[in-house]
């Protein structure tokens, strides 16, 4: 049997091994994912500390409970932003992505780790948080009514974070990535005011925890808002043929 020849290069090659050609190269993706994890270990360990020592202190008194709460917010605010900075600004800043570009990795190899690590980095220990608060509201003196509100928080920190990793793998640029995240803090406030003076979703004092029809649409959006960012995002950007 003859072989084919590739046009491109003139040279023989087998259909067997270009069809068997894996599309993602997953030994480097790993160790890829390895090292972001390894760089942000430290801040992992402070911002977990830190959020739940602001859960700690919440229902100890009115003042207690708001510092908590604010310390609390910032602390998972934070988290997202500090690491995006870590495993994607800083790569470029400290010329860490020339090394990885001379790696057996494509764009879509090193896509699919930045999705990896930052992913896990984030929702690994917002999780968490989110489990320990809920756990603080059902089981101390602070009403059980809170509980709707803080998930909707939390699920819409969640979405600010997705939405600073987005611009960033699309744009890469620090510029960017500052003016987003500085935008979204702002909007926080307000974004927190409007659900807590919502009379189906606000700040209940109530003793009962009680879900509407209107904090399921919200969470809803809120959900589905980060799927299309992160999938979106990584389908496009693994689509690039070149790193820049």
């Amino acid at each position: 049997m003859n072989p084919i020849i590739d046009t491109a290069s003139n040279d023989p090659v087998s259909i067997n091994s270009q069809a068997n050609r894996p599309a993602l190269n997953m030994p480097v993706i790993k160790q890829l994912v390895y090292k972001d994890w390894y760089l942000n270990r430290k801040l992992l360990a402070i911002y977990i500390g830190g959020g739940i020592f602001s859960l700690s202190i919440l229902s100890l008194g009115e003042w207690q409970f708001f510092m908590g709460s604010i310390m609390f917010i910032t602390m998972l605010v934070a988290l997202g932003n500090h690491q995006l900075s870590v495993t994607m600004i800083n790569e470029r800043k400290e010329q860490t992505l020339a090394f990885v570009m001379s790696l057996p990795v494509s764009p879509a190899d090193y896509a699919m780790a930045k999705f990896l690590a930052n992913m896990v980095l984030f929702f690994v220990p917002w999780l968490l948080l989110v489990m320990v608060t809920t756990g603080v509201i059902l089981l101390t003196p602070l009403p059980d009514g809170l509980l709707a509100f803080t998930l909707l928080v939390c699920v819409l920190i969640a979405v600010n974070h997705c939405i600073c990793w987005s611009v960033t793998m699309f744009t890469e640029t620090e510029a960017a990535f500052l003016m987003v995240m500085i935008g979204l803090n702002c909007l926080l406030n307000p974004a927190l005011y409007f659900l807590a003076r919502s009379p189906n979703i606000g700040i209940s004092q109530g003793e009962s925890f009680i879900w509407t029809d209107t904090a399921t649409l919200v969470l809803s959006g809120e959900i589905l808002t980060i799927l299309l960012l992160l999938f979106g995002t990584l389908y496009f950007r693994s689509r690039k043929k070149v790193f820049f």
